[in-house]
């Protein structure tokens, strides 16, 4: 089964952390995004991967040459034109299926069940702000029409990134379609209305509600999701090269090259050479070797 993960975005809203990492490689319970979304579909079975990159593609390569589940292809975007042309430029022109993840979000739901669907499959989930995201409209168990972040959203049940097509060359035709006549939405060629052109020719279309969606497209949902995996773990994800010293860790994403001392941490995520000493922190991304440090006759306490 052949894969597609566009992560070429510039991640503007986890800036400035991304203007030196690429946001799909920050680093969430002792991993990078990418890999924890990489292990979810090889242990499906899926190792034919491409990856659609742009900023900062050249770390994509490189982290990918250590992870070896897979056989990863590098398509680069060049321009920036919308998610629709971003997975097209990854499309085969075959009837063989695909399945497309999209690269900010850590999602759990039946792999094995999406992947041997018989229709083309759209991961939804419910929410309680439809209006800002892709929302698809059901008629029974088949999907009718799909809008993209909608005023007046027909339902709550959010498109949430994660699509089974049957076919790569009936969706790179839909694509091709918007193309060809210049069918944009805010000015992109978009996914959502890939499908419906699909969905208008006759094409089925089912849903798939996931399980959860771990977000990790913004300073609060990286760190929402960095608590609840290690909280699933029981411990914090410290890298070994790291040095901790008469400090209390809960929930903490520690990386390479990275010292704490006398501190007090809750849910906090540190990037490679970043320092904290004499400090209690919770939920705070701490930055490419920022140094932050209080009183060095602070009492350390345990942040509750």
């Amino acid at each position: 089964m052949k894969a597609v993960i566009p992560v070429a975005g510039h991640g503007t809203r986890l800036e400035p952390h991304t203007l030196k990492l690429q946001k799909c490689l920050l680093p969430v319970a002792g991993k990078p995004v990418i890999e924890h979304i990489l292990n979810r579909l090889t242990d499906a079975g899926v190792s034919d991967i491409t990856l659609i990159i742009g900023h900062l593609g050249e770390q994509v390569k490189e982290f990918c040459k250590s992870y070896e589940k897979a056989e990863f292809t590098f398509v680069e975007q060049t321009e920036r034109l919308g998610l629709g042309h971003a997975v097209y430029q990854g499309l085969l022109h075959t009837d063989e299926p695909v399945v497309i993840v999209l690269g900010d979000s850590i999602l759990e739901l039946d792999y094995n069940k999406l992947l041997t669907s018989k229709n083309t499959t759209i991961g939804v989930h419910p929410v309680p702000d439809p209006q800002r995201f892709g929302i698809v409209e059901l008629e029974g168990e088949l999907i009718v029409k799909v809008f993209e972040k909608p005023e007046n959203p027909p339902s709550n049940l959010a498109i949430i990134g994660i699509y089974y097509i049957s076919s790569q060359q009936i969706l790179a035709e839909a694509v091709e379609y918007l193309m060809d006549h210049e069918i944009r939405t805010k000015n992109e060629y978009q996914l959502t209305d890939a499908f419906q052109v699909m969905i208008d020719e006759g094409h089925t279309f089912n849903s798939l509600e996931i399980d959860a969606c771990l977000d990790c497209g913004i300073p609060d949902t990286i760190l929402s999701t960095n608590r609840t995996l290690l909280d699933r773990e029981g411990a914090n994800a410290i890298h070994p090269i790291a040095v901790i010293e008469n400090s209390d860790l809960t929930q903490c994403t520690i990386s390479e090259n990275c010292r704490v001392e006398n501190s007090g941490l809750e849910n906090v995520i540190m990037l490679p050479g970043s320092q904290i000493m004499n400090q209690c922190l919770d939920n705070r991304i701490v930055g490419f070797q920022e140094i932050i440090s209080g009183d060095s006759k602070m009492k350390m306490s345990k942040i509750t």
